[in-house]
C-alpha cells in the first residue's frame, strides 16, 4: 500500500513539474513571439517607407540617399533581432525538453527539433509519425 501511494506521489510530483516549466515557458514564449510580431511590423512599415523614399528618388533623378541607407540599416538591426529572439525561443524549447526529459528527433523536412513523441514538426507540419 505504501508503494502504490508512493508512486501516486511521484506520478503527481512529476506533473506538477510538468505543468510549471510549460506555463512558465508559455508566458516567456508568448512575450518573445508579441516583440517578434511587433518587430515585423516595424519592417514592414521601414519596407515600404524605402520603397516610397526610392520611388521619389528615381523621380528626381538621383540614385541614392543617407535616407535610404539610415532605413536599410535599421530594417537589417531589426531583421537581426528577429534572428536574436527566435534562437532565445528555441533555447527556451532546449530548456524545457532537458528538465522535462523530452527526449528530441530532428524533422527531416526542415532540420528544427522535434519531441520524440510529436506527430507532426511544430515548424514546417512534416508528418513525423
Amino acid at each position: 500500500m505504501a508503494d502504490t501511494f508512493q508512486k501516486f506521489k511521484d506520478s503527481t510530483s512529476r506533473a506538477i513539474t510538468r505543468i510549471s516549466v510549460k506555463t512558465s515557458s508559455s508566458l516567456e514564449k508568448s512575450k518573445i513571439k508579441m516583440h517578434i510580431e511587433s518587430i515585423t511590423k516595424d519592417v514592414q512599415q521601414l519596407t515600404y517607407e524605402v520603397g516610397e523614399l526610392l520611388y521619389a528618388l528615381w523621380l528626381q533623378g538621383e540614385s541614392s540617399s543617407g535616407a535610404l541607407t539610415a532605413k536599410l540599416e535599421l530594417i537589417k538591426q531589426k531583421k537581426d533581432e528577429i534572428e536574436q529572439l527566435t534562437v532565445e525561443l528555441n533555447s527556451i524549447d532546449a530548456r524545457d525538453n532537458e528538465i522535462l526529459g523530452n527526449k528530441v528527433a530532428t524533422c527531416p523536412g526542415c532540420g528544427a527539433e522535434c519531441d520524440t513523441t510529436s506527430k507532426f514538426c511544430r515548424k514546417c507540419g512534416y508528418k513525423l509519425q
